[in-house]
């Protein structure tokens, strides 16, 4: 008890004398006084991190906190002093406190409030949102919602008892239990066969109560009474919540003895991108969650968005991970402002001594267990001074008597950042008598070849540009310059260029177009010429014709004498044609480029696979290339899929199950004559059919080489990505749709449509007889009347398909009904292309 009342006696005397001593620079500098005021305090930092843990109370914590002058930069009287910690309604954690005396700053334990004035679990409902998933997996106690129609009509609840079954009559004893739902409708439908005309629909009614054993550092563990529908979440919920000595990061899940690793961080920082284990995975019966002991940990203070103590992860070797300064500051959320930011970095060494270095470089992994990272916000403006951001590797301010010029500033490469945008950068200057910033651009390239060169004023900013700065601009045209756009500077963390800024770069560029490797809009200095002009663009392109280049000035009264020139490169110079702004120089080429895309040819040809395809290429072109037909090949029945009509076809599908998912909400929402479960689950049935379905975007060509000859205006033109399958010669007629034994049939000429469906067993009692239709093999279509009152007999030629299409009648209560007919047909027949295409 003695040495430790002389610990903190020592500790506090100190304190007084480390902030007496405060260099008198630092009481005009307020971010120098911070980071004096902490190097003073260095013996205490050593002796907080070797003292044992009971003498981290208040009587440890500074008393003497400097004052806001001396707080940290562009946070005094923002940031509560640490004592204060330990007068809220949750003290402070010992680890919390040793960080807020180290940081002179009040900081939490971060994601733990997570699991504050949360509900009990038994007041959590415990119905899922939504459908249900068929991948739930069933368990003893679920009660299920069973429903028949037909000859047997009635619903009832059924639960599965403790032998894993469920009991229905007229059915044999069915094992339910770790089934899926899926699986379970499955074998209900299939013992539902043996009753005549009947159908059987299944749904979850309520779900079990599953034991869940919560173990570890958290405040009430046991086990826990849970749904089967809650999370991992709800399960450390009802335990009390993590506490402050337990990991966030290494949450571990054992069940059926396998140990799956949770991270809560995913679901505190990244929701969006969190895997579903992380967010929501269901709990099942006998499951335990083991909390451990919280692992290595650093701290974020200062000017930033969520200061506090972030939990990191450990390595394999049992080591802590290191954080770049970009890893930190997204940990944190980002800094508070942009601005000249400055980045300290906090370690204690071995003899528990505090050390503090500028970070410079925001890649290199260098924050581990036990470091702080201090933001600090810098003054923005200083007496004979000019600024340099932007693209460099020398931010910040600089000596305007040693730096009286472009020339001076940028004496060499060296500060350049990569891949630095080199035919104009910015100044922007402070214009007294306007009271306004205006901007001025100069050619970089120029000023380091000491070709230009411009006083600069105290007070400018010098800005340098990439050329990620500059891609934003390559979609733009002249006609839409003054349209704003957004570029990103890579020394802010989250701001964009002021607007004006970005107006200024439009209007101050040429456009380059034509034969070369990267056209677009490129701002431009005084003085470039077209030589650097296409540089920058990459050069011009393997088919561009020098000879014949084109430079018009759009802007009005710029090269007036000649508002149009033609410059042939193999007599002049490029060096000597200077690029002014507004200027558009277009590099014409000398042949057309083949097309960087293939199409696809399979099938019943001689050499089926991709071909490269060239402007003009025609559907008789590609079977020439591929050797032509063979023998077997049924040119009648070819399948032509165009990319375009495949993504458009692919945007009706989802556009109408979202349509039938809207009008059947509308429909559960009616007071009057809602739905009943069985049409519910029909109509999602289609609803989900529809969305998962892939489009085929089938057009109708002519493929008979013999035929193209005769009539050349049936060779389709081809375009990237066509895929053309060429089928066997079939001696089958297919029947699909609502009949009893979809199959496919032999061939028999004379037979009628009527023929090929009783062979199928005849129409089944959902069938749509007035819609019937047959496929050709050619993919166009043909309505059939095959009633008994208005029968006609059809031609059937082989490789056809009758469709029997599902009466539309049972979707009747929705508001889109009318499309259903459209939409079973569709499906019919994208199912069909499908079916081809695979076999």
């Amino acid at each position: 008890m003695k040495t430790q009342t002389t610990i903190i006696f020592t500790a506090a005397l100190l304190l007084a004398i480390g902030t007496l001593c405060v260099p008198a620079s630092a009481q005009n500098d307020p971010q120098d006084a911070w980071l004096a005021n902490k190097s003073y305090n260095q013996f205490t930092y050593a002796q907080a991190a070797k003292a044992p843990e009971q003498t981290y109370r208040d009587d440890l914590l500074p008393t003497d906190t400097p004052a806001a002058e001396n707080a940290l930069p562009g946070t005094a009287e923002e940031l509560p002093l640490a004592t204060d910690a330990l007068e809220e309604r949750h003290p402070a954690s010992p680890i919390e406190a040793l960080y807020a005396h180290r940081a002179v700053e009040d900081l939490k334990q971060f994601g733990y409030d997570l699991f504050e004035d949360q509900p009990p679990a038994s007041e959590k409902s415990t119905a899922p949102l939504g459908t249900v998933q068929d991948s739930f997996i069933l368990g003893t106690g679920d009660t299920l919602r069973i429903t028949f129609t037909g000859q047997r009509t009635g619903t009832a609840l059924y639960k599965i008892d403790s032998d894993g079954q469920i009991l229905i009559d007229d059915f044999p004893p069915i094992p339910a239990a770790g089934q899926s739902i899926e699986s379970l409708r499955h074998i209900l439908i299939t013992q539902a066969k043996n009753l005549p005309n009947t159908q059987i629909y299944m749904s979850l009614a309520a779900v079990r109560q599953i034991g869940v054993l919560v173990i570890g550092n958290v405040s009430n563990p046991g086990l826990k009474r849970l749904s089967a529908f809650q999370t991992i979440i709800d399960a450390l919920s009802a335990a009390g919540g993590i506490s402050k000595d337990g990991s966030l990061r290494q949450v571990r899940l054992i069940r059926n003895g396998h140990s799956h690793p949770i991270d809560l961080y995913n679901i505190l920082i990244r929701p969006d991108t969190a895997p579903q284990t992380d967010i929501d995975m269901n709990l099942r019966d006998g499951d335990r969650l083991i909390v451990p002991p919280l692992g290595p940990t650093l701290a974020i203070s200062g000017a930033v968005k969520r200061p506090g103590i972030y939990e990191i992860r450990k390595t394999f070797s049992g080591g802590a991970e290191k954080l770049s300064l970009s890893d930190m500051l997204a940990l944190s959320g980002g800094i508070l402002a942009p601005g000249q930011n400055r980045f300290m970095k906090f370690t204690l060494t071995k003899d528990g001594e505090e050390t503090v270095e500028e970070v410079q470089d925001r890649s290199a992994p260098q924050f581990s267990d036990g470091a702080i990272l201090g933001v600090a916000r810098g003054q923005e403006k200083r007496a004979g001074m000019i600024e340099l951001t932007g693209n460099t590797r020398r931010p910040g301010l600089h000596d305007l008597s040693r730096n009286k010029s472009l020339s001076a500033l940028l004496n060499n490469d060296q500060a350049l950042g990569p891949d630095t945008y080199p035919l104009a950068g910015i100044i922007e200057r402070y214009d007294p008598d306007l009271m306004s910033k205006r901007y001025l651009a100069f050619p970089v390239r120029l000023v380091l070849t000491k070709r230009y060169d411009q006083n600069l004023q105290e007070g400018d900013t010098i800005r340098l540009l990439s050329k990620t700065d500059i891609e934003s601009l390559q979609d733009r045209t002249p006609e839409t310059r003054a349209k704003p756009v957004s570029l990103k500077s890579p020394d802010k963390d989250t701001e964009d260029l002021p607007p004006e800024l970005t107006a200024f770069l439009s209007e101050h560029a040429a456009y380059l177009r034509g034969a070369v490797r990267n056209p677009g809009l490129y701002p431009v200095g005084p003085g470039e010429t077209l030589e650097g002009l296409l540089a920058a663009s990459g050069g011009p392109a393997l088919e561009a014709d020098t000879s014949n280049i084109e430079i018009t000035a759009l802007l009005p009264g710029a090269q007036a004498s000649a508002p149009r020139r033609k410059i042939n490169l193999q007599e002049t110079n490029p060096a000597d044609i200077d690029i002014r702004a507004g200027d558009a120089v277009r590099i014409n080429g000398k042949t057309q480029r083949a097309e960087e895309k293939t199409v696809l040819i399979s099938g019943e040809v001689t050499s089926p696979g991709q071909y490269d395809l060239l402007p003009g290429d025609k559907v008789s072109d590609l079977l020439k290339r591929a050797g032509g037909l063979t023998p077997q090949a049924y040119p009648f029945g070819a399948i032509f899929s165009r990319e375009s009509e495949r993504k458009s076809e692919q945007l009706r599908f989802r556009a109408a199950a979202q349509d039938m998912q809207r009008s059947l909400a509308a429909a559960i929402e009616r007071d009057k004559n809602p739905p009943g479960a069985a049409q519910i689950e029909m109509v999602r049935g289609l609803a989900a059919e529809l969305g998962a379905i892939q489009a085929v975007g089938r057009i109708t060509v002519e493929t008979d080489p013999a035929k193209l000859e005769i009539k050349p205006e049936l060779d389709m033109l081809l375009e990237p990505g066509d895929r053309l399958y060429i089928p066997k010669r079939p001696l089958t007629v297919r029947v699909s749709g609502e009949v009893l034994s979809p199959a496919s049939l032999q061939f028999r000429s004379g037979k009628d449509p009527l023929d090929y469906i009783h062979e199928a067993g005849s129409f089944t009692y959902n069938a749509d007889k007035d819609r019937t239709f047959v496929l050709y093999p050619d993919g166009s279509a043909q309505p059939l009347q095959v009633n008994t009152w208005n029968h006609k007999p059809a031609l059937i030629p082989p490789g056809s398909t009758i469709i029997v299409p599902r009466d539309p009648k049972p979707f009747d209560f929705i508001e889109s009904a009318r499309d259903v007919s459209q939409i079973l047909s569709n499906l019919a027949i994208t199912s069909i292309f499908i079916d081809d295409l695979r076999n």
